[in-house]
């Protein structure tokens, strides 16, 4: 049942939690949470969302507030709301085959470049920068914070450099990230409108990605490296392979868990 529940886009957590609820009937988050042996601020974070996904109704009480699990059939809704969206993005693709073949004639501004070394990272970020400026002033990247190059102090501070001169700019960015337990940035590493930015924790079948990935406007830049830490950059420039990139982004987006502040 749970495997069917994350299939639905339910994180582990909230699938756990569901189906505890479903089992024991109207009680207290603090109960379910001492039943799962799950820390309460997941706890509570999985009940926030499965409220927001008619899955679980709040009982206000003198006591305190319990919750109890809606009937299953809810699942069905979650489901029809899947397939809506998948049939809609299926019309947007088919919109976006249709404008690839009218402006396939039509000039491209395109070019591909490989670069290597930290160096080449920070001077991709900075491009996108100016890529981000240039076009809808928001920037879309996934990254894990056990990358090696965030063991470096001196990119440490480019990073928070780097990260006032895009508050500076207007420019907001997305991220889907992996926390591994750094805590390098946390002053910035937060959902906060005054830091122009939303994070979304990476889902887990993709936690094994050990390539970066960052897009603004019509450029695409993708970082990896292998075990001796030699880092490669390919940035490709091209408003169709962007957009695609853009989609998938946006399907894993969806799919990810918020973050506001870290645990």
């Amino acid at each position: 049942m749970e495997k069917v529940l994350k299939e639905l886009g339910l994180t582990e957590n909230e699938a756990r939690v569901y189906l505890a609820f479903l089992k024991k009937g109207e009680t207290m988050a603090a109960t379910i949470s001492r039943q799962l042996r799950m820390d309460k601020s997941s706890t509570y974070r999985a009940v926030e969302t499965l409220i927001k996904k008619d899955l679980l109704i709040s009982n206000f009480k003198k006591r305190g507030t319990t919750y109890t699990a809606t009937n299953p059939e809810a699942l069905n809704a979650i489901l029809e709301g899947k397939q809506r969206q998948l049939s809609l993005q299926q019309e947007q693709l088919k919109e976006y085959i249709k404008n690839l073949k009218k402006q396939a004639t039509e000039g491209r501004d395109t070019y591909i470049l490989v670069e290597t070394g930290l160096a080449a990272v920070q001077q991709s970020m900075l491009r996108t920068l100016e890529s981000a400026k240039k076009g809808d002033k928001l920037i879309k990247e996934k990254y894990r914070l056990d990358f090696p190059y965030f063991e470096r102090q001196d990119h440490r501070d480019f990073v928070n450099k780097f990260a006032q001169q895009r508050i500076k700019a207007g420019v907001a960015i997305q991220q889907i990230v992996d926390f591994a337990g750094k805590d390098h940035f946390a002053p910035i590493m937060k959902t906060d409108k005054s830091l122009l930015k939303e994070i979304r924790l990476m889902p887990e079948d993709m936690k094994k990605d050990f390539d970066g990935l960052r897009i603004a406007g019509d450029l695409v830049t993708i970082i990896s490296f292998d075990k001796e830490k030699d880092y490669i950059v390919v940035t490709i420039n091209d408003k169709f392979v962007a957009q695609s990139m853009k989609m998938m982004f946006d399907f894993i987006w969806n799919r990810a868990e918020s973050y506001t502040t870290q645990s």
